[in-house]
């Protein structure tokens, strides 16, 4: 802004102030021109920054006028920005002396109090501004405050409450007065709450779930029902509403009662591919996947770019362990969605079971191919280097499994599983005595993440007994087997280590149990 826009902007103020003094004494029909001087000449040197100056010029002015409202509140500001504190509680007071009602010197006497954690004070001057101006949210959120630093946070929810009222998007008020309510174990201020609010909102989703989920973990299953009822049959044709509802069936009379209520639904609402589509993910975890596969094919006819429709669609043939036909109908809708990530981490886990299976190079090739597609969409997903790392093992290429777990551990340095990997694998046959040490600082490294995981345990115990620990390498393997003792892998491990020590006998035993579980 140019210096010379900023004086006209400033020159107007002035005249806006100045009228107002005018039109304030005006009303008593006296008013002191030299006042009015003086108050003027402050404006000028308050807004070239000569505060002092300023402040002795609006002293001057009231002066000549003791009862200017506009002056003292001036003044009382300048002092203020001038960081004069005491001397601006003194012209505020003067203010509201002479003008009781005026809330922007009430809310500066509550800002002062507070600052002074003179909080019982602050407190008495926002709620005068509240009795002139009820809905000021301003002092509604400094009231809140207030009572929190008193200590009484039951009050501060209540204000909470109020300033979410006024402003819906106030969320996060609403949140801190239902966290208030929960700690006092107050449920039914919460449940009055949300009734009331519901009423006012039948269709706002979050406060229905905020008060089914309260119902529920009250055990007030039927109340919960009961709402869910009233609400939906005030707003039917919410389809936010009716899923709410399918939860609810859910979790209170079982996932088969869901799919039937569910099912009736769409049946009345054809045109909801939604909810069709929330069907369809029941009917997959109930095991129903012939009939979520023709319910997803009808949404796909009319909604082809939905691309979990496809994923779901695609499951229904894994459920049932049609493994070529989930990667036949995958590769045919994949063109479609280029840039979808989830579909290619799909295809690429699908390309990796079928090469297990097959066993041959050209399909670990292709699974690589499809998850190294994947990794481009988001070059630092985990998941999916973890899945390369596996196919690329399984396929027989070390070095770029290492070199995998590697890139995994900068982009992640407590990837527990790949530290464990790593060191794992880098042990493997004759390495030097510094290798298998290196091997076992990243085994350890994994244990702090993750102390009880008996595969890592074991990768620490064969490590240690390479080292030559022996009886410290026993004690990890010994631990791997409590937690999982039909560990074909590990029983072997504790032969080994048994046999070194001389106990064959025990060693046999496990070898036996290590092929009994092969």
């Amino acid at each position: 802004m140019s210096h010379k826009l900023m004086r006209c902007l400033l020159s107007i103020l002035s005249m806006i102030l100045v009228l107002s003094y005018v039109q304030a004494s005006d009303s008593l029909r006296t008013y002191d021109t030299r006042a009015i001087d003086a108050f003027m000449d402050g404006m000028d040197l308050e807004s070239a920054g000569e505060y002092e100056q300023a402040i002795t010029a609006y002293r001057r002015a009231i002066s000549f006028d003791p009862e200017a409202v506009d002056i003292h509140f001036s003044l009382a500001r300048l002092y203020l920005q001038s960081e004069k504190q005491e001397l601006a509680r003194q012209s505020l007071l003067k203010v509201i002396e002479l003008k009781p009602r005026k809330v922007e010197a009430l809310e500066l006497l509550g800002e002062i109090e507070q600052f002074s954690r003179n909080h019982k004070e602050a407190l008495k001057y926002f709620e005068r501004v509240l009795d002139i101006e009820y809905n000021n949210d301003y002092a509604i959120l400094q009231t809140a405050q207030i009572h929190h630093a008193l200590g009484d946070t039951i009050r501060e929810a209540e204000f909470l409450i109020k300033l979410w009222e006024l402003d819906t998007d106030r969320v996060a008020a609403l949140q801190r007065a239902e966290a208030i309510y929960l700690a006092a174990n107050d449920y039914n201020r919460i449940t009055d709450l949300y009734s009331k609010l519901i009423k006012r909102m039948p269709t706002k989703t979050d406060l229905v779930g905020r008060q089914i989920r309260l119902f529920l973990g009250m055990n007030r299953f039927f109340d919960a029902e009961a709402l869910m009822d009233s609400l939906i049959e005030v707003a039917p044709y919410s389809m936010d509403l009716q899923s709410m509802k399918t939860d609810l069936v859910k979790v209170m009379h079982g996932e088969m009662a869901a799919i039937d209520h569910l099912t009736q639904v769409v049946e009345e609402y054809p045109d909801t591919w939604e909810l069709k589509l929330k069907l369809s993910q029941l009917l997959i975890d109930a095991g129903e996947s012939t009939t979520a596969r023709s319910l997803l094919q009808e949404i796909l006819e009319i909604h082809p770019e939905l691309a979990n429709a496809v994923s779901m669609l695609v499951w229904t043939y894994l459920d049932v362990d049609d493994i070529e036909q989930a990667r036949s109908l995958l590769e045919g809708y994949l063109p479609a969605f280029p840039d979808d990530f989830f579909l290619h981490r799909l295809l690429g886990s699908i390309l990796h079971d079928i090469a297990v299976q097959k066993g041959d190079s050209t399909n670990y090739e292709a699974a690589l191919n499809a998850q190294r597609s994947a990794l481009k969409l988001r070059p630092n997903d985990q998941q999916t280097l973890h899945m390369i790392a596996n196919t690329l093992e399984m396929a027989g290429r070390r070095q770029e499994v290492l070199d995998t777990y590697l890139q995994l551990i900068e982009i992640d340095m407590e990837d527990d599983l790949a530290l464990n990997n790593y060191a794992y694998l880098i042990t493997q046959g004759e390495v030097s005595v510094d290798t298998l040490r290196m091997a076992a600082e990243f085994v350890e490294r994994a244990l702090v993440i993750n102390p009880h995981n008996a595969p890592y345990l074991d990768t620490a115990g064969w490590i240690y007994f390479k080292l030559g620990h022996v009886q410290l390498a026993r004690e990890f393997i010994d631990r791997s087997l409590e937690i999982n003792p039909e560990n074909a892998e590990v029983l072997m491990h504790m032969g080994d280590v048994l046999e070194y020590l001389g106990k064959s006998n025990e060693a046999y035993i496990y070898y036996m149990r290590a092929d009994k579980y092969k």
